[in-house]
């Protein structure tokens, strides 16, 4: 099965708006082995795309569009599609009540102009969205598919989710291929590096491995292909293959899937009742607020203190001045001190602390850019552990976090 993405939209055209609903779409479609052979993004210009949509209905059996459902008369997706069909619009009741409700619970009159979002052509299936006033619809005719969505992500995420995964797992039926999907998390490993441990197990021949790098974290990506029968060789194809890559690389891989190193780490205190604060120079508050979009993270993290300047180290944390003076703030000794001192005044089991030379200024020879000291105390000591990143600013800030997050699950794991 082929399928085409059509975003709409003339803030995508201009990059005003990252056009993440396509990267979404197309990993959604291919775990179903429905191969996305175009992304095709078209501003809100009702020629253009009138022409788009004849052109990937022509070449393609799915057509996924975003965007275009809106109020306002530049919305004409819905329309478009009914035309290029050759198929009416009608109202849709259940949709027109639900967007009177939406405006309703807001206390809020609803504006005529929101009516059109009920109407659709002929024959659709609805996608209710209970998030906003854009419902979506799928439509087949004469063996083609399109499938209408809404173009914010949070609301056409949930939509693709609830309502059209279903539609498109019971389209393809059992006995289409379809892509089994497995992401194994790493940190502290390179590219190169990781191939050079993997590298017999790159092309097995039931199973394809590929490395994806991240900003502050490598991807081992491992996909089997098989059918709904088969999907069980497929499972114990990567459940072997994983295992062997934990073997090879032990706590170097911290989590797999959709599994976060924040996610990790908060579980991992919260199961062992610890509780955590921070001292942060060079990060800048990043750590505190990668604790604190955890959701549950107040059950383990107490606060912390951004300590950006040597006399709020010296004042609040109390880093002692000689140790300033004799070593500088980027140092193993005022990572310590750090690290004790926001312990001491939160009373935390543990506390972690970040300074370092974050660039593209301030780096010397003995002191280049991207060199980092975090610290870590608990009731049995303080020790800290430097760090040399490369990169642009945001690079060595976002490692920082990484690395100490990464720091306090070995850490808690012992």
């Amino acid at each position: 099965m082929k399928a085409e993405i059509v975003s709409t939209g003339t803030e995508l055209l201009l990059g005003e708006t990252l056009n993440t609903s396509a990267h979404y779409l197309t990993g959604k479609l291919s775990l179903l082995g429905i191969e996305v052979d175009y992304h095709t993004t078209v501003g809100d210009n009702p020629k253009r795309l009138e022409q788009i949509l004849r052109q990937a209905i022509e070449r393609t059996d799915i057509i996924v569009t975003t965007g275009g459902l809106g109020p306002t008369a530049d919305d004409l997706t819905k329309e478009l599609v009914a035309k290029v069909l050759d198929l009416k619009m009608e109202i849709d009741a259940p949709s027109s009540e639900n967007i009177k409700q939406f405006f309703s619970r807001r206390k809020a009159p609803m504006p005529s102009s929101n009516e059109k979002q009920a109407f659709f052509p002929k024959g659709s299936k609805v996608l209710p969205n209970p998030i906003g006033t854009a419902p979506g619809a799928i439509i087949e005719k004469k063996g083609k598919t399109v499938i209408i969505l809404p173009g914010p992500p949070f609301e056409m995420q949930p939509m693709f989710d609830n309502y059209v995964w279903p539609e498109l797992v019971s389209m393809i039926g059992p006995h289409v291929e379809r892509m089994n999907e497995r992401v194994l998390k790493v940190f502290g490993m390179g590219e190169s590096s990781i191939e050079k441990v993997l590298d017999d197990l790159m092309n097995l021949p039931n199973l394809t491995m590929a490395l994806l790098a991240k900003r502050a974290e490598m991807h081992i990506r491992l996909v089997a292909r098989s059918t709904e029968i088969t999907s069980g060789e497929a499972k114990m194809a990567l459940d072997q293959a994983e295992e062997e890559i934990r073997r090879r690389l032990g706590n170097k891989v911290f989590g797999r899937d959709q599994e976060t190193m924040i996610s990790i780490v908060g579980k991992a205190l919260i199961s062992k009742d610890l509780t955590i604060s921070t001292a942060e120079s060079c990060t800048g508050g990043l750590l505190g607020a990668a604790f604190t979009q955890e959701p549950g993270s107040s059950k383990f993290y107490l606060g912390g203190a951004v300590s950006y300047s040597n006399a709020l180290k010296q004042s609040l944390l109390g880093v002692d001045e000689e140790s300033l003076k004799a070593f500088g703030a980027v140092s193993e000794e005022v990572a310590k001190e750090m690290a004790e001192g926001i312990r001491s005044k939160t009373g935390s089991a543990l506390a972690v602390s970040t300074t370092g030379i974050a660039g593209p200024d301030g780096g010397t020879n003995e002191k280049p850019v991207g060199l980092v000291y975090i610290g870590f105390a608990t009731a049995n000591g303080v020790h800290a552990e430097k760090f040399q990143f490369y990169g642009e600013r945001e690079s060595v800030r976002q490692l920082t976090v990484q690395a100490a997050l990464n720091g306090v699950r070995l850490y808690v794991k012992q």
